[in-house]
């Protein structure tokens, strides 16, 4: 069994898939991808991360060279996360959060389960506000950002349009409770 979580910035996506994982008995990957990743490129891990969610600017190809090609940070950290993402669901059951990993696994015949969560904005914006201690307009233009740079993202490296509900096994709005939406795809993987 394999679930992925993709998630609106500020939705609670990412804790869904924490408290899913653990319902299960199972490993949830989120950031533990990022740091492996930081271990396989040899890159830090503040750089693995500033990476992630964002498509390569003009001067990306600029220090890299690699097999005879000049290949940016961002796409060696997308690669070899990817790389990790396919050794993970073959090693066990698990939950993975974010990072392309429904439309990696199915480009490898791998069919997971994916959700995508979200929430009204109001709810995403307070939620940012309150997790990141910042005012409602930063907690809202974080949230643009994010949100924007994760369909690029999605664009870029699987040309998968992220956020449309009929790429997804199911969508759910946290608006009915982190614990609820967890219930809700326990049921659904149950079926």
């Amino acid at each position: 069994m394999v679930i992925t979580i993709s998630r609106e910035f500020g939705s609670g996506g990412s804790l869904v898939g924490h408290k899913l994982a653990e319902a299960l008995g199972i490993p949830c990957y989120d950031k533990t991808v990022e740091q492996l990743a930081s271990v396989e490129t040899g890159f830090t891990k503040e750089v693995v991360r500033s990476s992630e969610d964002k498509v390569p600017g003009p001067f990306a190809y600029a220090n890299f060279y690699t097999n005879n090609t000049f290949l940016p940070v961002c796409d060696r950290i997308f690669i070899a996360q990817r790389e990790i993402i396919l050794r993970l669901v073959r090693h066990s059951d698990c939950v993975i959060v974010g990072r392309c990993a429904a439309e990696i696994l199915k480009t490898e015949g791998i069919r997971p389960f994916s959700v995508f969560v979200y929430a009204p904005k109001d709810e995403r914006i307070s939620r940012t506000a309150d997790k990141y201690q910042v005012t409602l307009a930063e907690a809202e233009k974080m949230i643009k950002k994010n949100d924007k740079a994760r369909a690029l993202y999605n664009k870029q490296y699987c040309d998968f349009e992220w956020g449309k509900a009929q790429n997804y096994d199911l969508c759910l709005n946290t608006t009915v409770g982190i614990d609820k939406a967890v219930k809700m795809i326990q049921l659904a993987v149950s079926e």
